[in-house]
C-alpha cells in the first residue's frame, strides 16, 4: 500500500473549529433569545451544519448570515487551530515527497486559517466553496483533484473526520481515512480508522516511503 496524495477535509479534521462554530450559533442563538444547550448544539453540527440549523428552526436568511459573518471572524473565541501534530504530518508528507489537498465546503476563510498557521504552502490544490461543487458525499470535488492534478486514485485518500466525508471518497472510489477522535462512529465504510494525529503521522510514514 502507498498513498502518495493526501485530500483533507478542514474542519473537525484539520482543524479544531467545531468549539467557535458552536460557539458563534450559541451567542446568536442567546440574542434572539433563545438560548441553547452548547453541547447539544455541538453534537447537531458535527452531523452538519445544516442539520443544525433545521434542528433548531434557524432558518431566517438574514439571521444565517448574520451567523456566518460571526462565525467567518476568525479572532472569535473560542479561536480555531490546527489540530496537535497536524502540521507536523503535513510537513512529513512533503518531506517524502507526497502531496496535500484541501478539499473544504468553507469559503476563502479556510484560506486565512491556513495562511494564518503558515499551512498553506504544504497544500498543492484546494477546493473550496468558491467553487461550487455539490456538497458531500457527492464526488464531484474529489474526483476534479483527481483529473485536475493527474493522480492515481489508488494512491489517493480522502481524510476527513464524519460520515459524509467517508461517502465523498468511497463514491470516488479512492481509499479512505476516518479520523475518529471523539469515538462517534464504527463503520462508515472508511478504509482506514486512526483516533489520534499520532496515528495519522504513523500511517503517513507506513504508506509514503521516503524518497
Amino acid at each position: 500500500m502507498t498513498i502518495r496524495n493526501y485530500i483533507w477535509d478542514f474542519d473537525g479534521m484539520l482543524f479544531d473549529t467545531y468549539p467557535h462554530t458552536v460557539a458563534v450559533f450559541c451567542e446568536i442563538m442567546r440574542q434572539n433569545g433563545k438560548p441553547v444547550d452548547p453541547q447539544e448544539a455541538y453534537d447537531k453540527f458535527k452531523v452538519t451544519m445544516w442539520h443544525a440549523f433545521r434542528y433548531y428552526g434557524f432558518t431566517d436568511e438574514a439571521e444565517v448570515q448574520r451567523f456566518y459573518a460571526l462565525e467567518n471572524d476568525i479572532d472569535f473565541p473560542p479561536v480555531g487551530r490546527p489540530f496537535d501534530g497536524v502540521p507536523d504530518v503535513l510537513r512529513e508528507i512533503v518531506r517524502r515527497g507526497g502531496r496535500s489537498y484541501l478539499y473544504t465546503h468553507r469559503d476563502k476563510v479556510a484560506m486565512e486559517y491556513l495562511d494564518r498557521y503558515g499551512l498553506t504552502d504544504l497544500f498543492s490544490g484546494f477546493v473550496t466553496s468558491e467553487d461550487d461543487f455539490p456538497h458531500k458525499p457527492a464526488p464531484d470535488a474529489i474526483l476534479h483533484i483527481v483529473k485536475t492534478y493527474g493522480l492515481d486514485p489508488a494512491e489517493t485518500l480522502m481524510l476527513g473526520d464524519r460520515d459524509i466525508d467517508i461517502g465523498s471518497g468511497v463514491n470516488a472510489g479512492i481509499p479512505t481515512l476516518l479520523f475518529d477522535n471523539e469515538n462517534r462512529y464504527t463503520d462508515v465504510g472508511q478504509t482506514y480508522t486512526c483516533r489520534t494525529v499520532g496515528e495519522i503521522l504513523d500511517f503517513v510514514k507506513a504508506a509514503l516511503p521516503e524518497e
